[in-house]
């Protein structure tokens, strides 16, 4: 079976991920979630990480390497270019960079703009999550491109304004209580649909 491990920089994305892969994997892999605890440690030891990565899969290992950063305020393409370029230096090619025979061990995935996007994408999560929500129109406000950018301060005014978080968004209870109840196949933020396509593609 295919050990799958998924590096990210933070644990809301940790804390989401731990309920989200259940339903992702559906039993054809394992997986492991590796928190490096910021975006700036993750850039830092990637290329490292991959490498060690590299010599167990040469040791015959059957594993995949999933990284996940948000974009913040970066440039997407260069900071895709920078995980690529990681992925490239450690020997592993990625989905983006397969080998020659179309293989790949690495697949890179950046969230437009944060990991709130995806919440935000799920608007029947959000009222799983929060009772008190009323109905949301998909089509209207923060929900109308979940990838819009300013995503955890616009969820957060949101929520505020229906009281929920009055003082301040915890990200880490936010994730513990919306992941659970999202759903792949009604998610509209983009950068979510394109972290299932590499998951995906990945186990096929």
């Amino acid at each position: 079976m295919i050990q799958l491990e998924l590096i990210v920089e933070e644990a809301s994305a940790e804390e989401a991920l731990r309920h989200l892969l259940p339903g992702m994997l559906r039993g054809r892999a394992r997986a492991k979630v590796i928190n490096l605890g910021s975006k700036y440690k993750l850039l830092k030891v990637l290329e490292d990480r991959l490498r060690a990565y590299r010599t167990r899969i040469d040791k015959g290992e059957n594993l995949r390497v999933v990284v996940l950063l948000d974009r913040d305020d970066d440039d997407c393409v260069l900071l895709k270019d920078r995980l690529e370029q990681a992925s490239a230096q450690a020997g592993l090619p990625s989905k983006s960079r397969p080998d020659e025979r179309g293989r790949f061990f690495v697949v890179n995935r950046i969230v437009i703009e944060e990991l709130e996007s995806w919440f935000i994408g799920d608007p029947e999560a959000l009222r799983g999550a929060f009772t008190r929500l009323p109905r949301i129109t998909p089509t209207s406000g923060i929900f109308r491109n979940p990838d819009n950018g300013g995503t955890w301060e616009a969820l957060h005014r949101f929520l505020k304004k229906h009281g929920i978080y009055r003082n301040s968004y915890p990200k880490i209870d936010a994730a513990r209580r919306i992941a659970p109840n999202m759903r792949i196949d009604r998610n509209r933020s983009r950068s979510f649909g394109q972290f299932v396509a590499g998951i995906e593609a990945m186990l096929a």
